[in-house]
């Protein structure tokens, strides 16, 4: 018999046992949707921590006296909880542990600390945890603020791949990193031996996001190499505002403007009338040459916003504005969606391909109502991509 046949165990994921979901339990009902680790494997069974979020949290503290309860269950009782299930229990475990955080000695400290650089009248108002609070809200604030002028000046895409970038090589290289400063070895052996398990890291996060295991090293290596060169791309490609901050080209082909004539306004011409009729002169004499030569252009009366010069440089081309491709990171990721959607349809929980219509419609009918829709919206996203 297999010592994990379901691969629920830490042996099969590189370390971190994954986040379990209990089901089928009818003997003790009330731990149906309760979440859990196994620990071990033994006469067909798991053993299997069951943890609530306020478990978690107080052992992530390292809280010794707390200590979650054991079961032994069957492979059948237990699913992997879903990538939603997954983000939720974490957030209410983030949740938790920054409840414990506040009322910890050390953010006694840190607030006792904050409000001693704080004139005598504010500290009067304070608490060590309102200060805390205070110091987060405007740390907050100005890396909104910075994230909003970078924003505006390199571009949100540009922002958001270059922290993404820079998060997926902490999270692959970070365990090297701090094995190396732990065992106090140079930094040039950290960075060569995180640069050597690059790849074996980065191809148990793909297990973990997609939960297909066969993948190959060269896949991964090619994912990787794919993965730099599309970031590259995006990061050296100009933007719109960089495009339209580029200074106007020169232009050297620009010839003198022909002379204009002289013009002259209507109150002129008829003074000049007037004193001949006066002066009992010839209808016209007074009259410039040019007048009678031309009489509209001279008496037209230029325009206030008429410029007398020719532009030193052309003006800038507008912007063509560039038909965005219908293939772009939305529906990648409505792919991969579509995926993990597919495979936990036809994919048993110890791993078998089962393409059998009356199991596909039995787990269509188990699927959660938000994660059907959200099938639906993944379906058309990519169904209207490739149809544009």
């Amino acid at each position: 018999m297999s010592v994990d046949p379901s691969h629920f165990l830490a042996t099969s994921n590189g370390g971190k046992p994954p986040l379990l979901k209990l089901q089928n339990i009818s003997a003790r009902p009330e731990l149906n949707g309760q979440h859990g680790q196994a620990v071990s494997f033994a006469a067909g069974r798991y053993v299997v921590a069951v943890l609530t979020a306020e478990i978690a949290a107080t052992m992530a503290g390292e809280n010794s006296a707390v200590e979650p309860s054991y079961l032994k269950l069957k492979p059948e009782s237990l699913v992997e909880a879903t990538n939603f299930e997954q983000l939720k229990f974490g957030a209410a475990v983030a949740f938790h542990h920054a409840r414990l955080y506040l009322n910890s000695p050390a953010l006694q400290q840190r607030g006792s600390y904050i409000m001693s650089l704080l004139p005598p009248p504010i500290q009067a108002k304070l608490t060590p945890e309102k200060a805390v609070l205070g110091a987060a809200i405007v740390v907050l604030l100005n890396s909104m603020l910075v994230f909003k002028l970078l924003s505006g000046w390199i571009g949100f895409t540009k922002i958001f791949v270059f922290i993404s970038l820079i998060m997926l090589v902490s999270t692959i290289t970070s365990p090297d990193w701090m094995d190396g400063v732990k065992a106090g070895k140079p930094l040039r052996l950290i960075a060569k031996s995180a640069a050597i398990n690059a790849p074996t890291r980065f191809k148990q996060i793909l297990i973990q996001l997609t939960g297909y295991r066969n993948i190959s090293d060269r896949m991964v290596l090619g994912l990787m190499v794919a993965m730099l060169l599309w970031s590259g791309k995006i990061l050296l490609t100009p933007s719109a505002r960089q495009l339209r901050l580029q200074p106007p080209t020169p232009n050297t082909s620009m010839q003198p403007r022909a002379p204009r004539l002289p013009q002259y306004d209507l109150e002129n011409i008829y003074k000049m009338g007037w004193d001949d009729a006066k002066g009992g002169k010839d209808f016209g004499t007074s009259l410039p040459d040019d007048i009678k030569a031309d009489p509209a252009e001279a008496i037209n009366k230029p325009s206030a916003y008429e410029e007398p010069f020719d532009w030193a440089y052309d003006p800038p081309p507008p912007l063509q504005k560039q038909k965005s491709s219908s293939f772009g990171m939305g529906t990648i990721l409505s792919i991969f969606t579509l995926y993990r959607f597919g495979k936990d349809l036809i994919v048993t929980p110890d791993g078998q391909l089962m393409l059998d219509p009356a199991y596909i419609m039995m787990r269509l009918r188990t699927i959660e109502p938000w994660r059907l829709g959200l099938m639906g919206m993944s379906l058309y996203r990519v169904v209207n991509a490739f149809i544009r």
